[in-house]
């Protein structure tokens, strides 16, 4: 690896360059660690911790995840104001300021209404489907450099518009379960919004960490509608 791509690692892709075995033990003390708690438990849980230790950037990224798993805005008040009695006033008053800068306006009701109509147009989820071709979402409604999620047979699925191609994966990081429908995609590649791990959308393959794929589904379009094969 040249010093220039060594220069643009993210911290946490650098120590896992430089010290993957204690890394992969790190992260799976971290992941055994919070097992037993629900990822709305969790997200509230980093948010106190990001309060004591007051990191901007951390509030930024842990409160629109706790409220993506159903936490609402009087749930992540009461986690900042947890941490007075470690934080201090300061800390809560500067955490407050952050949330109050946050775009949260997707996590409003009328928005998760909105949101929760486009998670599958069909099929019926009484509706037994597959094994074989079947249809989840209308073209349209998933433009150039876009995503949306379905649900299909008690999976969610990820879906890309990757130039005009149709992608889909499970809509898990094989990471710590991130969303990787709200990842950056740009062409075929889509990078995980937590730790930044990029995947190519036609293989499923991860590109910092070889060893780990994403499951993938055959895509394509049929009269206006997304199809994926279903086994």
């Amino acid at each position: 690896m040249s010093e220039k791509e060594r220069d643009e690692l993210t911290g946490l892709q650098y120590l896992n360059q430089v010290r993957p075995e204690a890394m992969e033990h790190l992260l799976s003390f971290f992941r055994e660690s919070s097992r037993h708690l629900d990822a709305k438990t969790r997200f509230l849980i980093s948010v106190v911790t990001k309060v004591i230790n007051f990191s901007a950037r951390g509030l930024r990224q842990y409160i629109p995840r706790a409220m993506r798993e159903g936490a609402s805005r009087d749930e992540v008040i009461d986690a900042i104001l947890c941490a007075y009695p470690a934080a201090g006033l300061t800390k809560v008053v500067d955490a407050i300021d952050v949330l109050r800068a946050l775009d949260l306006s997707e996590f409003e009701p009328e928005e998760k209404e909105a949101e929760e109509e486009e998670w599958i147009d069909f099929p019926d989820p009484e509706e037994e489907v597959g094994p074989g071709w079947v249809s989840v979402l209308k073209a349209d409604r998933l433009p150039s450099g876009e995503s949306k999620k379905v649900s299909v047979k008690g999976e969610e699925i990820a879906l890309f518009n990757a130039d005009g191609q149709v992608r889909a994966v499970i809509n898990t990081c094989p990471h710590l379960g991130a969303h990787l429908s709200d990842g950056a995609l740009e062409g075929e590649v889509l990078t995980c919004p937590w730790h930044s791990w990029q995947f190519n959308l036609e293989t499923g393959a991860c590109l910092n960490q070889p060893e780990r794929t994403v499951k993938t589904y055959q895509a394509r379009v049929e009269d206006g509608e997304i199809q994926l094969l279903i086994d």
